[in-house]
């Protein structure tokens, strides 16, 4: 299970559970100045796994494709909340998370607040 802390300058993202043991990640912290976009896509391409577990649909861990860096934690193509980065160890955080409609907005209000 994911949770995701909206704190003052950052969002922290922890996992625990089986996604830790699939992910080998506990916890990522991303500075809101970081974000550069947030939405919610359907990922459906074929990425080059790092560390951490690819199996169907389901991908937790580092996976890389043309250059770009990717931390995922999702075990479906549809819906995902998607953060697109600058200047982080992930170029693009790619998470499925319950009420994703209700988390985007939470995160694009904080990013409001700190432009």
């Amino acid at each position: 299970m994911k949770t995701i802390l909206f704190e003052e300058n950052q969002l922290v993202i922890t996992l625990s559970g089986f996604e830790l043991v699939l992910g080998l990640k506990h916890k990522i912290e991303v500075p809101y100045r970081e974000i550069k976009d947030v939405s919610i896509e359907d990922v459906h391409q074929f990425l080059w796994k790092i560390y951490g577990t690819h199996v169907g649909a389901s991908k937790y861990g580092y996976f890389k494709k043309d250059g770009v860096n990717y931390f995922m934690a999702t075990s479906t193509h549809n819906g995902n909340l998607v953060l697109t980065l600058n200047n982080h160890k992930y170029d693009k955080i790619i998470l499925e998370v319950d009420h994703v409609e209700d988390v985007l907005q939470q995160i694009q209000n904080k990013l409001r607040t700190h432009i």
